[in-house]
C-alpha cells in the first residue's frame, strides 16, 4: 500500500514530466522554425535533430505539435511529412469550431485550385446554411479568401488565404478577379511600345528629307546627258515646308527588333510589375492584342512600332518621304551609270549609310 509520501511523489513526478514533454516539443518546434518558410520536414529529419530519445517519443512530440495545430501533417511521393504553422495561425485555427474546422481542411486539400460552395457541401453534408455561416467567419478571421472562377463566372470558388489563385480560376496576370485588369494592361502596353521604339525607331526634325538640293541634282542630271552647262538642266520643283513643324518618328535603317521573350525580360527588370508571375506566352498574347490593335507590327517572332498616319508629316507619305520621290532624274537612275542607289549621296544619308564615290 502506498504511503503518503508515496502518493505524494506521484503527482509531482508527473508534472515534471509533463514539464519535461512541453519543453522538448517548443524545442522541435523552433528547431524547425530555423528552417525556410514551407520547408517539408520528414521523419529523418526530425530524428537528426536530436530532441526525442527515440523514434516513439518523437512520435508523441510530432502528434502533440499537430494536436496544437502547430504542424501540418501531408503526404510526398507517398512518405509522411509535416510543414510547420505559425503561432499566430495555429492560434486560430484552435478557436475554430468542429464544422468550421472541417470546411477549412477541404478548402486547404483543393490548394490554388480552390474549392466550390456546392463541392464543400457535398463533402461535409452540411445545410448551405451552416456551409455560408462557416465561410463568412473563416473569412473574417483571414483564413480563407474567396475569388470568382473565371471559367465558371457564376461559381465562388474559396482557398486560403496565403494562396494565389491558379489561372484557371483568377485566368492570367492580365486579369484580376475576373475582368480585365485595364490600368495594368495599359501601364505595360505603354512601356512596350516606348522600349520597342527605343529600338526600332528614330526621331526626326520636320523636313529633315526636304533640304535643298537642286543644285547637285541638276548637276547629276546634266553630266547624265552631257549638258554643256547647269542651266541647260530643267529646273527643280521648289519646295514648300511642311504645315506642322512637329518631329516625328521613322524607322530605323538598322533596327534591332525585340522579341516577346527580350521584351519581357527588360519588363521584368524594370521592377513595374509586382505579385504577379507574367510568363513568355503571357507577353505574346499582350503584344498580339496590340498587334491587332493597329499599334504593333509582328515580323515572325519579333516585334516593331507600327507607325500610324498621325506620325507623318500632313502633305507627305512613305514614298515621297525618300529621296527617290522628289527627284526629277529619277527616271535616270539605274543599276549601273553615275547616276544610281549606290552613288546617291542623298539616299545614303536617308538611310544613315555611305554612297559609293563615282
Amino acid at each position: 500500500m502506498a504511503t503518503d509520501s508515496q502518493r505524494a511523489a506521484a503527482p509531482a513526478g508527473e508534472a515534471l514530466d509533463s514539464v519535461l514533454q512541453q519543453n522538448k516539443i517548443d524545442v522541435l518546434y523552433d528547431q524547425c522554425a530555423k528552417a525556410p518558410q514551407g520547408t517539408l520536414f520528414f521523419q529523418r529529419d526530425l530524428s537528426n535533430m536530436a530532441v526525442a530519445e527515440n523514434l516513439n517519443e518523437l512520435i508523441v512530440l510530432v502528434q502533440e505539435l499537430v494536436d496544437m495545430q502547430l504542424m501540418k501533417p501531408m503526404t510526398f511521393d507517398g512518405e509522411p511529412c509535416w510543414k510547420l504553422r505559425t503561432r499566430q495561425d495555429a492560434e486560430k485555427l484552435r478557436k475554430l469550431t468542429s464544422e468550421e474546422r472541417l470546411l477549412y481542411h477541404h478548402i486547404d486539400q483543393a490548394q490554388a485550385e480552390g474549392i466550390w460552395t456546392k463541392a464543400l457541401r457535398l463533402r461535409t453534408n452540411m445545410t448551405p446554411q451552416a456551409v455560408n455561416k462557416c465561410l463568412k467567419s473563416l473569412e473574417n478571421k483571414d483564413l480563407v479568401q474567396s475569388v470568382m472562377s473565371v471559367k465558371f463566372p457564376a461559381r465562388k470558388m474559396y482557398l486560403l488565404k496565403h494562396l494565389r489563385p491558379s489561372e484557371d480560376i483568377a485566368g492570367g496576370p492580365w486579369q484580376s478577379e475576373g475582368d480585365f485588369d485595364m490600368a495594368l494592361i495599359d501601364t505595360v502596353s505603354r512601356i512596350v511600345e516606348q522600349l520597342i521604339q527605343k529600338e526600332t525607331c528614330v526621331t526626326v526634325q520636320p523636313g529633315y528629307n526636304n533640304y535643298d538640293r537642286s543644285e547637285a541634282i541638276a548637276q547629276k542630271k546634266a553630266q547624265r546627258r552631257a549638258a554643256q552647262d547647269i542651266e541647260d538642266a530643267p529646273a527643280v520643283k521648289p519646295y514648300h515646308p511642311p504645315r506642322h513643324n512637329k518631329p516625328r518618328l521613322v524607322l530605323s535603317h538598322d533596327p534591332k527588333l525585340p522579341t516577346a521573350a527580350s521584351l519581357l525580360e527588360q519588363i521584368i527588370s524594370l521592377g513595374i510589375i509586382r505579385d504577379k508571375v507574367i510568363r513568355e506566352s503571357d507577353m505574346e498574347q499582350l503584344l498580339d492584342m496590340m498587334v491587332l490593335e493597329g499599334r504593333l507590327e509582328k515580323i515572325g517572332a519579333t516585334y516593331r512600332l507600327a507607325l500610324r498616319p498621325s506620325d507623318v508629316e500632313e502633305g507627305m507619305n512613305g514614298f515621297v518621304d525618300a529621296p527617290c520621290g522628289t527627284c526629277p532624274v529619277f527616271d535616270l537612275c539605274g543599276d549601273s551609270g553615275e547616276i544610281s542607289a549606290r552613288t546617291c549621296v542623298y539616299f545614303a544619308e536617308w538611310l544613315g549609310t555611305e554612297s559609293e564615290v563615282v
